[in-house]
């Protein structure tokens, strides 16, 4: 297993503490792989006015569905199981749940952890090695930057047989899994404030995660509306067996809306921690959906933010900014 070091390495230290006014949501899935190859996906999520929504589900060596507990349920959930934990599975739940709800977000996030999933598998040194012809002649080419067929990266699978570990930066502060992105340091009395109309309004950065337990991954989203501003990001973090926490993706946007909300008046990706070389080209494709409907852009980026100009974990960040239109409630 050949070991490379990230391209990008620049982090944000500590999230951005909420602006008075605004709205923030969050939410987290956590990847642990079992020995037998199966996956448990553990997702959390919060909405601006304290409510939590969670799910847990297990995922065969086969990535298919096999059992799921959302809380608060989903009608129709049980539907999912048995299912490609894949292509397809978002459509499935778009037909459950009203796309941008956190029952939505949650179960959306689980085919994106299957496949970053495979980042666990290749850390915890379980990836086969050296690749097959076959296997080699399969890899899904020219799908983002990163995995473009001239690419760094694909060259050197090619040459070496292998898929090179990258070793990302250690998470900010000690690298402990306490330095994750949550707010380890808030205290009851610092969660909630009054909006203008009475309702509370949750003030604190991330909603409650436990520590992230060794050989396992997370990914961690977070969106907040205030007035037209919007600021979003997420990361992708990995826990050594020795308990430190690694990063290996990272990406925020900023971006305006339009005075009456419907359209994306600006943007602007800004790349912090990505593997290869050719990744961070990929920011300049969130121009792309500057003046396009928020209703629209889920369906924008699947059809048309496509090819090595793209990335796709960039295109699952800006696809997540449709989630405004469930923040509406700011002053």
């Amino acid at each position: 297993m050949s070991h490379v070091a990230h391209f990008l390495a620049d982090p944000l230290p500590r999230v951005p503490v909420r602006r008075p006014g605004s709205l923030r949501r969050t939410s987290s899935v956590d990847m642990v792989v079992g020995a037998d190859g199966g996956l448990t996906l553990l997702g959390r999520a919060r909405d601006p006015d304290g409510t939590l929504a969670s799910c847990q589900a297990l995922v065969g060596r086969d990535r298919l569905l096999a059992t799921l507990e959302v809380q608060p349920r989903v009608p129709g959930s049980d539907g999912l199981i048995g299912r490609l934990v894949g292509r397809g599975f978002r459509a499935a739940v778009d037909g459950l749940c009203a796309p941008g709800t956190l029952g939505s977000v949650l179960l959306c996030e689980l085919p994106v952890a299957a496949l970053l999933s495979g980042y666990g598998t290749l850390y915890t040194g379980r990836f086969p090695s050296p690749m097959s012809d076959e296997f080699l002649a399969g890899l899904p080419v020219d799908i983002c930057a990163g995995w473009a067929s001239s690419a760094s990266m694909v060259v050197r699978i090619r040459d070496e047989r292998s898929i090179p570990t990258p070793g990302g930066p250690v998470s900010p502060g000690d690298g402990t899994p306490d330095d994750e992105l949550h707010d380890d340091e808030l205290h009851d009395d610092e969660l909630h404030d009054d909006d203008d109309d009475g309702s509370v309004v949750v003030v604190g950065n991330w909603h409650a995660m436990p520590p992230l337990a060794p050989d396992s991954m997370r990914r961690q989203r977070l969106i907040e509306r205030h007035g037209t501003a919007v600021w979003a990001m997420f990361r992708d973090s990995y826990a050594r067996p020795d308990g430190v926490v690694t990063i290996l993706h990272e990406y925020s946007v900023s971006a305006a809306l339009t005075d009456d909300g419907s359209r994306i008046a600006s943007c602007v990706a800004t790349p912090r921690v990505l593997p290869w070389a050719e990744c961070p080209s990929a920011a300049a494709s969130a121009q792309r959906i500057v003046g396009q409907p928020v209703s629209d852009l889920r369906a924008l980026v699947r059809d048309e933010l496509v090819g090595t100009s793209t990335c796709t974990h960039l295109n699952d960040l800006l696809s997540s900014l449709s989630q405004v239109d469930h923040l509406v409630s700011a002053p």
